[in-house]
């Protein structure tokens, strides 16, 4: 298949106030870089709808409203460089996670691992690790 997706986008969770911002019903994984749009300063990126989940950079602060179609919805203020570090934490998550899929496909799906872990790396927009040896 061509059109994989990966619902679900990234969470934030503010855990001082346990505010939580959640992607949208039709977000997906493989739009996580929209994110990198608030943190290098291009002004802000929306994450699907119902919720209306909506990130703004202002300065050096981003303000994450949990749902922008609320007039008074939750919002949870964080310093941008603590987002792109938890931009790039997830991003290191989310390769492991292949990789660790990889191995698995290669011991469970012999034959298929190669074109499975391509499908679930398009998913993902990450290039597709190489697949270890069958034991």
């Amino acid at each position: 298949m061509d059109d994989l997706f990966a619902s679900g986008g990234l969470r934030v969770t503010d855990t001082a106030t346990g505010t939580t911002l959640l992607p949208g019903c039709c977000n997906g994984l493989d739009e996580r870089r929209d994110w990198l749009e608030v943190v290098d300063g291009n002004g802000s990126a929306s994450f699907g709808h119902d919720p209306f989940p909506l990130a703004e950079r202002d300065g050096e602060v981003v303000r994450l409203t949990v749902d922008a179609d609320q007039d008074n919805s939750p919002v949870i203020e964080l310093p941008v460089t603590d987002l792109g570090r938890l931009l790039a934490g997830a991003e290191l998550d989310l390769i492991d996670f292949l990789q660790l899929a990889a191995a698995w496909a290669a011991l469970h799906l012999r034959d298929d691992a190669t074109p499975v872990t391509a499908a679930l790396g398009r998913a993902l927009a990450l290039p597709a690790p190489e697949i270890p040896p069958n034991p």
